[in-house]
C-alpha cells in the first residue's frame, strides 16, 4: 500500500530521534517498524487517517521508540557481562521504559544487598565473634545482632567466615545470572513492537 503524510511525518520524526545511531542500525529499525505499520493497515480495506493514527499510537511515539531501542542496545551488550555494576547501570536505564525493568532492578538490588551483607559479616566476624555468626535458637536463625549477642547457640564458630563468603558469592553470582537471563529474554524491542502492533 502507499504511505500517507501522517506515516511519513512519524518516521521522519523517528529518524531524527535515532540520528545518533549508525545508519545501518537506524535504517533497520525504521524498515521493521514501517513494515509493522503497513502489515497492520493492509488488514483494513480502505485505511483512513484515523486508522493510521490508531496504529501509530499503538506503536508509541518516536521518542518512546528511540528510548526503547537505546535501552535494548544496552541490554544486548549487558546480557553477556558478568559485572554486577554494569548490569545495575543497564537496569537503571531499563526502569525508564516501564514496570518490568523496575521489578527486575528491585530484585537485583535485593540479591546483591544480601550478598554484600554476608561479605560484611564475614569481615566483621573476627572483630565481633560474640555478635556475628550462625546463631540457632527457638526464635529462628540470626547472623548478627547488636548491642547484645543473638540468642541461641553459634554453630559454625570460625568456619562462619568461609561459609558467609561462599554464600555471599553464590547470592551475587545467582543474582547476576538471573539478571542476564531476564535481560536476554525480555529486553527486546522487536517483541514489544510486535505486541503493540498486534494489539492495535
Amino acid at each position: 500500500m502507499t504511505s500517507n503524510p501522517m506515516i511519513e511525518s512519524y518516521f521522519a520524526a523517528l529518524t531524527t530521534q535515532l540520528s545518533d545511531l549508525p545508519q545501518p542500525k537506524r535504517d533497520e529499525v525504521i524498515r521493521e517498524l514501517r513494515a509493522h505499520v503497513f502489515d497492520r493497515l493492509e488488514q483494513i480495506a480502505v485505511p483512513t487517517d484515523d486508522d493510521c493514527r490508531t496504529v501509530l499510537t499503538a506503536m508509541g511515539t518516536p521518542v518512546e521508540i528511540a528510548r526503547q531501542y537505546r535501552v535494548e542496545l544496552l541490554l544486548n551488550r549487558s546480557a553477556w557481562k558478568i559485572s554486577p555494576w554494569s548490569l545495575l547501570r543497564t537496569l537503571f536505564r531499563w526502569t525508564l521504559t516501564g514496570i518490568q525493568g523496575y521489578v527486575v532492578l528491585v530484585l537485583a538490588m535485593l540479591g546483591y544487598t544480601v550478598g554484600a551483607c554476608l561479605y560484611i559479616t564475614a569481615l566483621l566476624k573476627p572483630l565481633f565473634p560474640r555478635h556475628i555468626g550462625l546463631f540457632v535458637s527457638e526464635q529462628g536463625i540470626n547472623l548478627a545482632r547488636f548491642p547484645d549477642p543473638p540468642p541461641g547457640m553459634e554453630v559454625l564458630g570460625a568456619y562462619y567466615i568461609p561459609f558467609a563468603v561462599l554464600l555471599g558469592f553464590l547470592f551475587t553470582l545467582g543474582t547476576t545470572l538471573a539478571i542476564r537471563f531476564v535481560v536476554r529474554k525480555f529486553g527486546r524491542l522487536k517483541q514489544k513492537v510486535t505486541g503493540l502492533a498486534a494489539s492495535a
